[in-house]
């Protein structure tokens, strides 16, 4: 398929690969000054954010897999690469060291290789349905991050199995967030009122829930955001 070159298009392009590799910086800085990854992390992805609320804006949709392969060069690069700043870099997006096991070193940045993927679904969505697709992306930078921070409180943990961190507290703010995500976001594209579709999005909120409590690793996002696309499509 032919992309067309519209300005808003390039200029969308630019300032993305320009707030990615300031993200990267920013990772390599806060590691350095000894901020746990975690944590890096948890901060680096609401960033990705702003980008997501950008995706309306472009003329031709397609342009936001350019942006996508902006940000998986960073992942590529702090993978393969062994110069200081790329090793500080697969340190910051990196699992834990006792988690680590016997991953090959690139396969440290899993956490935020996981991310890109659910991203890549979400954006997959917009791409087809875009009133969707926009919650999906806000739903996985904002809702996903929020509900980790929350279980960091180990307040009601729920103890299970594939996910002993995980906590009540934790499970709720992710359905709180992600419905009303998706909500604003119908109400954007169709200019209906937006609460009369929260029990729709409420629903997609548990499946959301579900997923991340029963999958185990990190790929429970990206299958948290495909259920909850095929949940709204399904209703």
């Amino acid at each position: 398929m032919a992309i067309a070159f519209h300005t808003t298009d390039l200029i969308l392009t630019g300032l993305t690969a320009v707030g990615i590799f300031q993200m990267a910086w920013l990772s390599v800085f806060l590691v350095r000054k000894g901020q746990r990854p975690a944590v890096i992390q948890q901060v680096i992805r609401p960033m990705v954010a702003i980008w997501v609320l950008m995706w309306p804006v472009y003329i031709d949709v397609h342009w936001i897999w350019f942006g996508l392969l902006i940000l998986a060069s960073p992942l590529m690069l702090g993978s393969n690469l062994e110069a200081p700043f790329w090793l500080a870099l697969r340190s910051a997006w990196s699992v834990p060291p006792h988690q680590r096991g016997s991953l090959p070193q690139p396969m440290h940045m899993l956490p935020m290789f996981y991310f890109f993927v659910a991203l890549v679904i979400a954006a997959a969505f917009f791409t087809n349905i875009p009133e969707f697709g926009l919650g999906l992306g806000l739903c996985l930078c904002l809702g996903f991050p929020g509900a980790e921070m929350l279980d960091r409180l180990r307040r009601m943990p729920l103890g299970f199995p594939t996910h002993p961190e995980q906590t009540l507290p934790g499970h709720l703010l992710l359905i709180m967030l992600c419905a009303i995500a998706l909500s604003w976001s119908i109400h954007v594209f169709h200019g209906i009122d937006w609460q009369p579709a929260l029990i729709a999005t409420l629903i997609a909120g548990i499946v959301a829930s579900i997923c991340r409590a029963i999958i185990p690793g990190g790929l429970n996002q990206a299958a948290a955001i495909f259920a909850m696309g095929v949940t709204l499509w399904l209703l």
